[in-house]
């Protein structure tokens, strides 16, 4: 019998009643689930149409290979030759895998070890920060020492005699501060800077427009909400406006007699305007809200706060709400520029004037520099001087905080100090890089929104820095620009642009590509 598909002795034949054809039972019920049909005469077929057929059991024939003793002999070569070319195959595998486990292990091992680094590096910069707002020096009591001389209030909103320096800030407020802290710090590391310019693009910038004005400008700020408008501190006692996009320039605060210049100028929310003077007068104007004039054009006083001597300088709070001003007066008095009321005051037993100040950008401590080059740490709740930076040698001209709240920046005549503020409270000193401006005179400092880039701008030059904070030292110079400045800002929060005041003409200088 010969299976009619495979052509050899079926082991298990069946018969096609319809045909009579002999098939291996295997093969032809594959044949009839496939096709249906019988495979030589294509008739339908089922497999309720095969017999199977009874055959008795043989022992099949050796195989011609295995008749001798040579060639069985041959035949054990070949199965040996088989299993040692298997075996061989087998150890190149084994090794291959041996070889991707260990490698895989070792990637593993290197990532845990800077997956733990990350963390320790984490936890070490929160807990410098939370101890920079909260270590009390030794000499405690007394920095802490009550001021008697306590100031009369009008309607103006000067100081009272119950706003001495023991008098904490009020729990609501400080509430507020604390929770628009927290919020700050949870969602620093999302933020995203599009836009930014590359340092190739930075070292591009050039005067792109001129403002001309009736005096030279002392101060300058951007308006972070809109940076087609910049406010300017005139060394006459006038604040003025200029739109970038209207090309206009209107007059915000007129000054008071005398013709004191005005040390600082700020943008705050709902287009207020805060200025700070050499009249010991801070100014608090608002725009108007008609829809039929430029708002920018229809400032109109709220409050005055006063001082017994110069207001050097004033920072707004990260709320907006409040500001905290420095004064030669030996005084640092924090405001309420939406209800017009002195908050509370600081540091008032220093024997020397302060010169510059700054909030850290959380708003839970902030930072004055004084007439003898010390940048003194105030924290908000207690009202201690947690912690002093030293190493200028004259007056703090300039601070300034990077966005990121790592690194603060302070500047004298000639020197720039950059301190790491998560060091203030271990071993190591804070004081990680030192600039000196040799035959400059340094006017102004300033972080942009992103932390990366720093401006320095002098009597003679300006000089923009990138900060990376892991390049050693973080700070490293990418350009300068031959121009006299007053004062430097950059635009935020995307930096495509800053603007500089002249020394020796009137004029701002607008930089951008």
């Amino acid at each position: 019998m010969i299976c009619a598909i495979s052509g050899s002795t079926p082991e298990e034949p069946v018969i096609s009643t319809k045909t009579g054809n002999v098939y291996e039972k295997r093969l032809i019920e594959k044949y009839i689930d496939t096709n249906g049909k019988e495979p030589t005469t294509g008739e339908p077929l089922g497999l309720s149409d095969l017999i199977t057929v009874k055959i008795g059991k043989t022992v099949k024939p050796r195989p011609t290979t295995a008749t001798s003793i040579p060639s069985m002999l041959q035949l054990f070569q070949n199965e040996w030759d088989s299993l040692m070319l298997e075996t061989f195959t087998l150890k190149q595998q084994h090794e291959i895998v041996r070889q991707e486990l260990a490698h895989s292990m070792y990637q593993y091992d290197a990532a845990c070890r800077v997956i733990a680094r990350l963390v320790k590096e984490r936890d070490a910069a929160r807990s410098a920060l939370a101890n920079a707002r909260n270590i009390v020096v030794q000499q405690q009591h007394q920095q802490q020492q009550t001021n008697n001389n306590n100031n009369s209030i009008n309607k103006d909103v000067e100081m009272s005699s119950a706003s001495s320096e023991d008098n904490l800030l009020d729990s609501t407020i400080y509430k507020r501060i604390a929770e628009k802290s927290e919020e700050l710090i949870k969602t620093r590391k999302e933020r995203t800077h599009q836009g930014l310019p590359e340092q190739d693009a930075i070292k591009q910038f050039k005067v792109s427009a001129k403002v001309e004005t009736d005096c030279q400008i002392k101060s300058l700020e951007v308006n972070s909400q809109d940076n087609n408008l910049i406010a300017m501190g005139g060394v006459n006692g006038n604040v003025y406006v200029y739109s970038r996009e209207t090309n206009e320039l209107s007059t915000a605060i007129k000054g008071a007699a005398g013709n004191s210049p005005i040390n600082k100028v700020l943008f705050a929310p709902n287009n207020t305007i805060v200025s700070a003077g050499s009249d010991a007068v801070i100014r608090v104007v608002k725009g108007g809200e008609s829809p039929s004039k430029k708002t920018y054009t229809q400032y109109k006083a709220c409050y005055q706060f006063t001082h017994k001597a110069s207001v050097t300088d004033i920072s707004l709070h990260v709320l907006g709400d409040y500001v905290i001003s420095s004064s030669l007066d030996k005084s640092l008095n924090m405001y309420d520029i939406v209800n017009g009321s002195l908050l509370t005051s600081f540091g008032q037993s220093q024997q020397l004037g302060y010169t510059s100040v700054a909030f850290h950008p959380d708003g839970m401590f902030f930072a004055a520099g004084t007439q003898n080059g010390v940048v003194k740490i105030f924290d908000l709740k207690s009202k201690v001087n947690n912690f002093n930076f030293q190493g200028l040698s004259t007056a703090v001209n300039c601070i300034s905080f990077s966005e990121n709240g790592y690194y603060l920046t302070a500047a004298d005549n000639n020197t720039v100090k950059l301190f790491d503020l998560r060091k203030a409270a271990t071993k190591n000193s804070p004081d990680i890089q030192t600039i000196t401006l040799d035959n400059q005179q340094i006017k102004s400092i300033n972080f942009d929104y992103s932390s990366q880039y720093l401006g320095v701008a002098s009597s003679n030059q300006i000089n923009l820095y990138s900060c990376k904070s892991k390049q050693k030292p973080p700070i490293s110079q990418i350009h300068s620009i031959d121009s006299d400045c007053l004062d430097f800002k950059w635009a935020r929060p995307n930096s495509n642009f800053f603007v500089t005041s002249s020394s020796s003409k009137n004029i701002v200088n607008i930089f951008s590509n």
